[in-house]
């Protein structure tokens, strides 16, 4: 058994005690008790206040050292008063598509729909930092380096209702592009997010007013076509982009409507050059743009010239296990038409909507954030995760005007309906499996014709995240 240095005086003193008293004469022993009892309380104070300083001492060290953690969020290390913190996260979505009974071209893969490291955190309190890569099957390098590259931005805190963000991030517009990669309730978002531009690099004002009840972002970017995403400019024009986002019942006593959320958002600039073109959800394309020499009328070049605007009402709803959102978009677009001669010009409007529902069997209360199972996937315990049932309908409108001259008539649909249902079982906050059907039927223009009229297909996905 080992003795503290308090205790090690204590019998010391003690048994120089009993020896005084048994040496000394009767008369003499209360004054050499009493000259023991000051010698010893004297040790006793001495090393009390030893004690105290070392763990003063230990106190403060622990204060002054740096915080390391590792859990279901990633690895994070952080300064002692949290100045300076680093997050290691990241994670992947290794898919499988099948093409079940159709007539379509595609065929049957597995691939890796995303695989991304993530480094973010903050320095000096108020500035957030975020860099984000992507590996996924597909993904290379570019000119426009919009593959591997996805975010990269600064974030200054000034105040919760004011911030200022730099660098390339997601434009505020999309509802569902806006939404984490890690909870889409669906493996891949609806027709509403091809019409809206993905990230682009500018520089944003932003801020929560309330906790919560009111959101707002209006940034200036380089500008990207539809469902683009890109950190490189051909021009000088910019685009301006801005979305206001409202829970009018988040603190009333209204708990049936406190899960409700309201907003707006839009894009506005000048374009000019190539067109994107568009794809179902299965990645088959199926609407092009004319492209060529442009020098004459047999080989026509379309190109975008003129303004681009896009304005997106957008709500969701969600109350106990129940999850609604919705979303449409109109994307107008001035083009140009060289074959030969003076070009043409005209401005065409396309649109996008879908509604989704959600709900949650296992009795989570739903979201448009992440959602960790109530009980993770432990069977022993009586845990099986989260399962989620969800559903969706929605459709996509090309501008009947851009036949048969602007949009290419032999492989251009005028028009989508997409309709799935899906499964989502989260195991726990990190992996999740999710099988999805999707049905898409595609309208012909007059004169035009598809590649295939109908695609099903199946998609299935294991994502770990962190």
């Amino acid at each position: 058994m080992q003795f503290k240095p308090l205790q090690v005086a204590l019998i010391s003193g003690l048994a120089s005690l009993t020896q005084a008293v048994a040496a000394d004469e009767p008369a003499d022993t209360v004054k050499v008790l009493q000259q023991r009892i000051e010698q010893l309380d004297q040790k006793v104070r001495i090393l009390e206040r030893k004690d105290e300083l070392e763990k003063d001492a230990g106190m403060e060290q622990s204060k002054s050292a740096p915080r390391l953690s590792i859990d279901a969020g990633g690895f994070s290390a952080s300064s002692a008063d949290t100045n300076f913190v680093l997050k290691l996260r990241g994670g992947f979505q290794a898919d499988a598509r099948f093409f079940p009974g159709t007539e379509t071209p595609a065929k049957d893969a597995f691939l890796f729909r995303r695989v991304r490291p993530i480094v973010e955190g903050t320095v000096y309190g108020k500035f957030d930092y975020r860099l984000m890569l992507d590996f996924a099957s597909g993904v290379s390098s570019s000119s426009y380096n919009n593959g591997n590259l996805v975010d990269a931005y600064v974030n200054y805190r000034i105040l919760p209702e004011l911030q200022l963000q730099a660098g390339k991030f997601k434009e505020p517009v999309g509802l569902e592009r806006l939404q984490s990669w890690q909870n889409l309730l669906f493996v891949e978002r609806g027709l509403p997010t091809l019409l809206v531009p993905n990230r682009d690099v500018g520089l944003q004002l932003q801020g929560d007013v309330g906790s919560g009840l009111l959101q707002y972002a209006a940034g200036v970017f380089n500008g990207n076509e539809d469902g683009g995403s890109s950190d490189f400019d051909t021009d000088s024009d910019k685009d301006v982009a801005a979305r206001l986002f409202v829970h009018p019942f988040r603190y009333t006593d209204l708990g049936a409507l406190k899960g409700l959320g309201l907003g707006v958002s839009g894009t506005w600039g000048q374009h000019q050059g190539a067109l994107r073109n568009f794809s179902t959800l299965g990645q088959q394309q199926i609407f092009t743009y004319i492209t060529g020499a442009g020098t004459n009328a047999a080989r026509p070049n379309v190109t975008a010239d003129g303004t681009l605007w896009r304005v997106s009402p957008q709500a969701y709803y969600y109350w106990g296990p129940f999850g609604l959102f919705g979303e449409y978009v109109v994307a107008s677009h001035e083009l140009r038409r060289d074959a030969g001669g003076a070009p043409l010009r005209r401005t065409v409007q396309h649109t996008a909507w879908q509604v989704a529902a959600s709900w949650f069997l296992t009795g989570e209360q739903n979201s448009y954030r992440p959602v960790a199972p109530l009980r993770n996937l432990e069977p022993a315990k009586g845990g099986w995760g989260s399962l989620e049932l969800a559903a969706r309908i929605g459709e996509m409108d090309f501008n009947d005007d851009l036949f048969p001259f602007y949009a290419n008539p032999a492989n251009s649909a005028s028009g989508l309906l997409s309709w799935g249902v899906g499964l989502n079982w989260k195991l726990n906050r990190n992996i999740k499996l999710s099988l999805d059907y999707e049905h898409t039927r595609l309208d012909a223009a007059q004169g035009a014709k598809l590649p295939f009229k109908e695609e099903g297909v199946i998609f299935s996905r294991v994502q770990f995240a962190f």
